[in-house]
């Protein structure tokens, strides 16, 4: 195997690296042994056809193809190792060359450790809070629990409070109807103040097929920048009106759940469900406040722009996943923030760099409190996650995946540091 090297940056390198056939003639073997077992080759059962007969039947270019990964994911680790390189985060691969029988040629860019000076954690204090759990506030969600079981009873007489409204609406500024200002069949809960200041009174004394028109002023923060702070016109229709039958807080409305005896086994389930939220809150709370007093007492050098675009480009597709389980595209998202892709992403760029940093603080402690999780607690988690994903193919191909196993071993061992960090400094 060739290895060559060329500083693109201070703290960027791009490896060349060339492998030739009989360096990788056994992962080809590997390969086919795999592909055998989903292909019908005729004679031979799944998975024990000879290699010769495999690459007449698929052709070597697509055992190659199916093998490269491995091929790349070894020789990378191997090239990392040999040129003494500490690397912060995966390569950029461009594979040049990949033909049966010739060297395989490909490129791996890489952002560079900095130089990470610790500062003296003994100096760092956060006072952990005792968690309280107030009765109101199981209270408030018992009441909550409640009214998701209500009976909607519909009425023939003008909606009040408590009352269930379904209606059309419109919206409209100035006279303009409004992108994403229209619906139907909307549910309207009076008296529960979700909605817009003074849309909920306007529909006190309104019967079924009543019509009206009327104006609210949108708060300056609403989240719909371009409702934000104006007044709009609404042009409703009733469609019902729904008393709702909400049932007693007893014994036999816990006993209705299916899985408690009485009330006070339910509101013991339901503080120990608010405790274990502020427990995760408070964790949160706390890690984000351990890693900003870390950085402020630490001296890391200048970081390489690849890895905070990278940490940005991450930040982007969780915030797209977050808002696709929500139904919602981030280009919606961002119109209705007012803001273009470019400058949400320069807006990330500080977080992204905290991130970064604290990533680089994790790896420097694990270095040198000798914080390493081994291979088989690896294999553990691992052999977990293909039960727990053995019906969903594109899961499991990213879990079997070797650059996989690196990934789980740095998050098990970041989750390792941060309790050892938590240990120190949390009183």
């Amino acid at each position: 195997m060739n290895i060559q090297t060329k500083e693109l940056s201070k703290l960027t390198l791009e490896l060349t690296i060339e492998i030739e056939p009989k360096e990788y003639d056994s992962f080809l073997k590997t390969s086919a042994k795999e592909i055998s077992k989903h292909t019908k080759i005729e004679g031979f059962r799944p998975g024990n056809a000879p290699y010769d007969i495999i690459k007449k039947k698929v052709g070597v270019q697509e055992i190659l193809n199916n093998a490269i990964d491995k091929i790349i994911s070894k020789t990378f680790a191997t090239s990392i190792i040999k040129e003494k390189l500490e690397i912060i985060n995966q390569p950029e691969i461009n594979i040049k060359k990949l033909a049966p029988d010739n060297n395989i040629i490909y490129t791996a860019k890489v952002a560079l450790m900095p130089q990470v000076t610790l500062g003296d954690i003994n100096t760092l204090t956060i006072k952990q809070e005792e968690i309280k759990i107030e009765a109101k506030e199981i209270d408030h969600l018992l009441e909550h629990l409640a009214k998701s079981r209500s009976k909607e009873k519909l009425v023939n007489r003008p909606a009040q409070d408590k009352d269930l409204v379904r209606l059309d609406y419109n919206i409209s500024i100035a006279g303009v109807p409004q992108e994403d200002g229209q619906q139907k069949d909307f549910a309207a809960y009076l008296g529960e103040k979700h909605m817009v200041p003074g849309f909920e009174e306007a529909l006190l004394g309104l019967n079924k097929d009543a019509q009206k028109k009327f104006d609210v002023k949108f708060p300056a923060d609403y989240f719909q920048k371009n409702f934000a702070g104006k007044t709009c016109q609404f042009d409703i229709k009733i469609n019902g009106v729904y008393e709702l039958e909400t049932p007693k807080l007893d014994d036999e409305f816990a006993k209705s759940l299916g899985q408690f005896e009485n009330l006070d086994q339910l509101k013991t389930q339901i503080k120990t469900n608010i405790t274990q939220e502020k427990i995760l809150e408070q964790n949160k709370k706390i890690e984000k406040e351990i890693f900003e007093k870390l950085i402020s007492i630490s001296k890391i050098d200048e970081l390489p722009e690849q890895i905070i675009d990278n940490e940005v480009h991450n930040i982007i597709h969780e915030i797209e996943a977050d808002l696709a389980q929500r139904g919602l595209k981030i280009e919606n998202w961002l119109t209705n923030i007012k803001k273009s892709m470019a400058e949400f992403t320069k807006d990330l760029r500080p977080q992204a760099e905290t991130r970064v940093k604290s990533a680089l603080l994790i790896k420097k402690i694990a270095q040198q409190e000798k914080i390493e999780i081994k291979s088989e607690t690896i294999n553990a988690e691992i052999k977990k996650l293909q039960d727990i994903y053995k019906d969903n193919p594109e899961a499991l191909a990213q879990i079997n995946a070797p650059s996989y196993k690196l990934h789980l071993a740095n998050i098990m061992a970041g989750q390792q540091v941060v309790d050892w960090l938590k240990g120190k400094i949390v009183k």
